[in-house]
């Protein structure tokens, strides 16, 4: 939903860390990203208070749920001019391999062969003569030496390719000869067959061999992911070139093979394993324009672990726990290209921590919650990711479990609904880098009500939505998907309905920086599906009291003609002021002078009937809602009013445009329900207009140039249609609200021709006959 307000505020946050970064455009081509500067104005001006106290959950109690993916949504708005830099790595890109030239005199060996040898033997004098070693400059064994390279399986694989096209080549030369013989003297028939399938099956195997060579290079070009070890597997390729992963990358295994005595397992994990020194480049193949801002994330990294020596922690004395979080954020804003090495950053810091600081490893598994709930990461690195969270949240010996659960959940709500939007609060970063990764967020329900729910750094709205559905008994997919949370701003006639997809502290942060009271309302907005007679008494109480307003208030009671209402609303009127006066509670008879609070207004201002006469009505119903109690009161009040035709409608004060003239305004009141959109007289409700949502084709919102909001709604059919524009403040409601009903009546049609497939081809076969 679009808050204007909402998002200036938002880009001012982020503009107002991109000044103190030092991070705005410069000219001319791209220069390296200078070093943030201090942050100590930005962390004394967010000490906005709070509205809630932070809860004591620990990292091991992390919400585990894991939401399933759907399709990205729209990426995260440039809130902030950044600089754009190029492509910073490939995902196929491979080291340079140097060949490796033997001697004559001795035989070609590959490295299986030398292994093989190797496992053999039980002594190192047993080992071929052939296999002698020779020093080498980098440390490298024979073995290593003499191993088959790229270049020599190539050129193998073309010799065989050769030979293939060779014995190709002389057996259409043979058919050639065979044809022209034939031609002289044609031989048997059975003869000719067996021939043709002769080379048929020469030909198959040629192909099928073609297809192992071609496997084969491919196989050995890249090792293959095989899950358990994903950091070092996406390091072997995308990676800065080093000799450990050019070994592994030559090797095409990442088994440990003890018996080999040229390298060790250990050597080559150190590449990805937790380092208290600080990174002489960045992990990837970046440009040489962002290898500054990458080590600097790399130092905030260590400073926000505990893992800055002494020395170099007196030269970062203003790197704290908030600065360290807003510089990594920042830089992962600005910069998209420096996210898959953040990530990789603090995988290597999570992996094999052995810092001296206790809670190292805790801290940088906390640190990634907060950059998962942000920003997401390249295609290239996102399966080996998930797997790397996946194996630590199932491995409940790790203390870091709860954590990376966390992790792998803000990642996949990331990638569902884009990551959130508005700089975290000081409170904020202070709660989850203390352990405490939800906070206690209060919630209003319809009539005063309130609810406590745990919210947490990336929980959503439709998250809020569901927790309280399934608190007053409602399941259903479909019937949850009528209910929503609003925002209530104190001095604000309007209120804001929330996406579903928005992040609630985003909202909240916001509002609470500007200083702006706010509510957070969950109601039903859509009432599609009818009342449940089997719910909790709490969701009884939350209808009636989202329901009672409305009628009290006269937008449910329809007057024809300006006068009074048939025989039977009236009974129903009277009926529902005993029922409501039993309602709250009371045991006596309604008095008189109480019926100006149990009837509806337009009803009181009627010449007939008379307030005698409701008296006398409303003590005819007193005897049976006497011995109610109040909650079956209020659940009667719903069955009442459920049978009026505005019942469950959403109204909304609009004006519509009469005659054909643009200055001529007619003022309506438009009541959307499930029977499609109505326009209503303002006095007597009397329907106008009336629009069923199968005739709907589509609306459109419109701005004018002083900042009207118009709402085109256009109907028909295809060959004839026509387009009524209203004015409407809450114009973007309107729309979700008619958007929201006609998708479940689409759902609701396919749901029945699913299931009454008899009816639905009876209706079809005249058609076709």
């Amino acid at each position: 939903m679009h808050r204007p307000r909402l998002s200036l505020a938002m880009r001012d946050n982020w503009r107002h860390l991109q000044r103190l970064y030092g991070l705005e455009p410069e000219c001319g081509d791209c220069a390296p990203v200078r070093r943030a500067p201090s942050l100590d104005s930005l962390i004394n001006s967010s000490d906005a208070a709070s509205s809630a106290d932070a809860s004591t959950d620990s990292d091991s109690g992390a919400d585990t749920r894991l939401e399933r993916d759907p399709p990205r949504r729209k990426s995260l708005p440039d809130r902030i001019t950044a600089k754009k830099y190029p492509q910073s790595f490939s995902s196929s890109s491979s080291g340079h391999m140097e060949t490796i030239h033997e001697e004559t005199a001795e035989p070609k060996v590959s490295v299986k062969e030398i292994l093989a040898r190797f496992e053999n033997l039980t002594d190192k004098t047993d080992v071929p003569q052939q296999v002698q070693q020779k020093p080498t400059t980098n440390g490298v064994s024979k073995e290593r030496d003499v191993r088959e390279t790229r270049e020599t399986r190539e050129s193998r694989e073309s010799r065989e390719m050769r030979e293939i096209r060779d014995s190709r080549e002389s057996r259409d030369e043979s058919e050639l000869m065979e044809r022209r013989a034939q031609a002289a003297s044609p031989p048997p028939r059975e003869r000719e067959r067996e021939r043709e399938r002769d080379r048929e099956r020469e030909r198959s195997r040629d192909r099928s061999r073609e297809r192992e060579i071609r496997d084969e290079r491919r196989d050995q070009s890249t090792p293959q992911h095989d899950g358990r070890h994903p950091l070092l597997q996406f390091a072997v390729d995308h990676f800065r070139q080093s000799p450990e992963l050019e070994i592994l990358k030559a090797d095409s295994s990442l088994k440990s093979k003890a018996k080999r005595n040229e390298w060790t397992w250990k050597a080559q994990t150190d590449v990805v394993k937790w380092q208290s020194a600080p990174l002489r480049a960045p992990l990837l193949r970046l440009p040489p324009a962002l290898a500054p801002p990458a080590l600097e994330c790399f130092t905030c990294i260590r400073a926000y672990c505990g893992d800055l020596p002494p020395a170099e922690r007196a030269a970062h004395q203003d790197l704290t726990e908030v600065k360290c979080v807003y510089t990594v954020l920042m830089h992962c804003h600005s910069v998209p290209e420096l996210r898959d090495e953040v990530y990789c950053q603090l995988m290597k810091q999570t992996t094999s921590n052995r810092s001296p600081a206790a809670d190292s490893c805790q801290r940088a598994w906390r640190l990634m919650s907060i950059l998962a709930a942000y920003f997401t990461c390249s295609d290239t690195l996102r399966p080996f990711l998930v797997e790397y969270l996946s194996a630590a949240a199932a491995d409940r010996r790790r203390g870091c479990q709860g954590t990376a659960a966390l992790c792998l959940a803000n990642l996949r709500k990331t990638l569902r609904c884009g990551g959130r939007k508005n700089v975290p609060s000081v409170e904020e970063v202070t709660a989850v880098s203390a352990g405490r990764s939800a906070r206690r967020q209060l919630y209003r329900l319809p009539g005063g009500a309130e609810r406590v729910v745990n919210t947490r750094c990336a929980t959503v709205v439709q998250d809020i939505v569901s927790e309280l559905c399934q608190l007053i008994g409602v399941t259903s997919e479909a019937e949850r998907a009528e209910f929503s949370l609003y925002c209530i701003v104190a001095g604000d006639a309007l209120t804001m309905p929330l996406a579903s997809d928005e992040y609630v502290l985003d909202v909240t942060t916001e509002l609470q920086r500007a200083h702006h009271p706010f509510y957070l309302i969950f109601c039903r907005s859509v009432w599609h599906h009818p009342l449940r007679t089997d719910a909790p008494p709490l969701y009884t109480e939350v209808l009636f009291n989202q329901v009672a307003p409305d009628y009290l208030e006269g937008l449910l009671l329809v007057l024809p003609g300006g006068g009074a209402p048939p025989a039977g609303v009236l009974r129903d009127a009277a009926s529902v002021a005993a029922l409501l006066h039993r309602a709250a509670g009371l045991a006596e008879p309604p008095h008189p002078r109480d019926l100006k609070f149990l009837l509806p207004k337009p009803l009181l201002g009627l010449r007939e009937p008379r307030p005698n006469k409701w008296a006398s009505w409303v003590a005819q119903e007193w005897a049976p809602a006497r011995s109610l109690t109040p909650a079956a009161a209020k659940s009667r009040v719903l069955q009442v009013l459920s049978r009026w035709p505005l019942f469950g409608s959403s109204f909304f004060a609009v004006r519509r445009v009469s005659g054909g003239a643009a200055s001529e305004w007619r003022e309506h009141v438009l009541a959307l329900n499930r029977r499609g959109v109505h326009l209503l007289e303002p006095a007597t409700h009397e329907t106008d207009t009336h629009w069923p949502y199968a005739d709907l084709i589509s609306t459109r919102k419109v701005r004018s140039e002083d900042g009207t909001l118009f709402l085109d709604v256009k109907c028909g059919s295809l060959l004839q249609q026509r387009v009524t524009r209203l004015q409407a403040e809450q114009a973007h409601e309107v729309a979700r609200l008619v958007r929201q009903y006609v998708a479940l009546q689409r759902d609701t049609r396919r749901d029945a021709r699913r299931t009454d497939t008899g009816v639905y081809s009876a209706h079809v076969a005249p058609h076709s006959a």
